[in-house]
């Protein structure tokens, strides 16, 4: 029952981009015939503008030109995303290689520091030592 002629199809056929400038292009022929129709009965163009029917196919005709152009533009948006989608996971898959390459290299890097460096560092961290004391037992001298 689900089943349908087209398999991936829109279940609306409205939806359809093809379906949609058909009925455009039958509006436009029965706002042609009522034009001239209208011509036949010698009321003139002004008139025929203002005519109840003439609008609605108007309106009509627009609104399908609105719906062509959404779908144009939802069928470009979903060609952009698709883009995007897989230029994303062509990152995704290109970062993974280099970055273990550069942790390779890196981690040596950190091993074969300069001995001066490292002795400095701990020479700073020994006076921030120093420093810190004396604050103690001034601020615990006066709590006692």
């Amino acid at each position: 029952m689900g089943f349908s002629k087209f398999q991936g199809e829109d279940k609306m056929a409205s939806k359809s981009k093809d379906v949609r400038i058909e009925q455009r292009r039958v509006l436009e022929k029965k706002l042609e015939l009522r034009l001239a129709k209208l011509a036949g009965q010698g009321i003139d163009k002004a008139k025929a503008a203002s005519d109840v029917i003439v609008k609605n196919l108007k309106a009509q005709i627009k609104e399908t030109n609105l719906r062509i152009a959404a779908i144009d533009k939802n069928a470009t948006k979903v060609q952009e995303m698709k883009l995007a989608k897989e230029k994303k996971l062509a990152e995704k898959d290109a970062p993974k290689a280099a970055p273990e390459a550069q942790e390779k290299e890196a981690k040596p890097k950190k091993k074969a520091a300069p001995a001066g460096k490292e002795a400095k560092k701990k020479a700073e961290a020994g006076e921030g030592d120093a420093a810190k004391k004396p604050k103690k037992k001034k601020e615990e001298a006066p709590a006692a």
